[in-house]
């Protein structure tokens, strides 16, 4: 992905002042708010990220609840909660996901993987948790309708996948399963020595697969790239975008979009090549690579990047997820993202 061939020279706005130029390429064009709404939405919770598969999506609120979605956003079964717990991250690997709920306050960390196909149920309730916790010899809770289930001693960040395996990362390490929770290999956590400095703050963000191998990011701009046959790390770096890195996204058409905290997307075509930042009106929570551009949804805004820079649409509320066209916002509403072609 190139950035725009010519950059028109214009005023900072004020909030903008304080941050160094030299952190911006590319341009910003605010728009009008131009949606088109796919009906009444039927999700009655607030939804947090959606784990993407081929035809079936697996959509996650904040408080542990889950249902199984299509491509268009429509509910495929009631929604249920297996675990009392916010699920932080998951994967769809085949007929089966696979993902992780953590509870800060009960210090309980779990992984499971439930089948796509089966019908899911609830579970059991936060009230259960507790009196499991604090009780000698109390019945474990556990993810209903789960194939398999894991108690992760050390608090988990990240997960993604490798071919038919999953690599999921602790504070502790990371480590290389197989559908079956079977391990293949584990490791210690890549570190990038020149910014050893944020190392009790630093975080690992994004574990994507990509034809070189499977790429670690770290919150402070380190990225690793590690052999999926054995963990080792074969390629390191540590890049500088002027800001924290929130997120990744991966094409192999597109290339990579990186989520940067204070509200701008990076854009690299390689991961060891330059890089360019595009301001946006706000953060950036989750991007696809259709149609030849990249597109996103986040705070109180929509966006896509053409030749002459990112594109941005604002909205009323927050934008959660975008996937083939349509975005989920934060009240649970469904809408169709706008192209430039569609505003012309």
């Amino acid at each position: 992905m190139r950035g725009p061939r010519k950059r028109p020279r214009a005023r900072r706005p004020c909030w903008l002042r304080a941050i160094p130029t030299s952190i911006f390429s590319g341009t910003l064009s605010i728009v009008v708010r131009l949606r088109g709404t796919m009906g009444p939405s039927e999700i009655d919770f607030a939804p947090s990220m959606i784990s993407k598969g081929s035809s079936i999506h697996v959509l996650t609120g904040t408080k542990g609840e889950m249902v199984k979605i299509n491509q268009n956003g429509e509910l495929l079964e009631t929604a249920v909660t297996p675990f009392p717990a916010p699920v932080i991250d998951g994967v769809i690997l085949g007929e089966i996901w696979i993902g992780i709920w953590l509870d800060i306050e009960f210090r309980q960390a779990r992984m499971a993987a439930m089948p796509i196909e089966m019908e899911w149920k609830d579970g059991s309730s936060r009230e259960d948790l507790r009196a499991s916790i604090n009780s000698l010899g109390g019945k474990e809770v556990i993810p209903s309708n789960s194939l398999w289930h894991r108690v992760l001693d050390s608090q988990p960040m990240k997960i993604g996948k490798s071919g038919n395996n999953v690599v999921f990362t602790t504070v502790s390490g990371i480590y290389m399963i197989d559908s079956d929770a079977n391990e293949v290999w584990r490791g210690l956590l890549p570190r990038w020595p020149s910014i050893s400095i944020f190392s009790a703050n630093d975080e690992i963000v994004a574990v994507l697969e990509f034809p070189g191998g499977i790429s670690i990011w770290s919150k402070a701009g380190g990225v690793s790239v590690l052999d999926p046959s054995n963990g080792l790390e074969i390629y390191s770096r540590v890049i500088d975008f002027g800001d924290s890195v929130s997120d990744v996204r991966f094409s192999e058409e597109g290339g990579w979009l990186l989520m940067l905290h204070e509200g701008s997307i990076a854009i690299m075509d390689k991961i060891e090549g330059s890089h360019s930042i595009f301001r946006t009106s706000g953060p950036v929570l989750d991007a696809e690579f259709s149609d030849d551009t990249w597109s996103w949804t986040g705070w109180r805004h929509d966006g896509e990047l053409t030749e002459f820079g990112a594109r941005v649409t604002d909205r009323d509320d927050v934008g959660v997820a975008i996937i083939e066209g349509n975005i989920l916002a934060n009240d649970g509403s469904w809408s169709r993202f706008i192209t430039t072609e569609d505003r012309q």
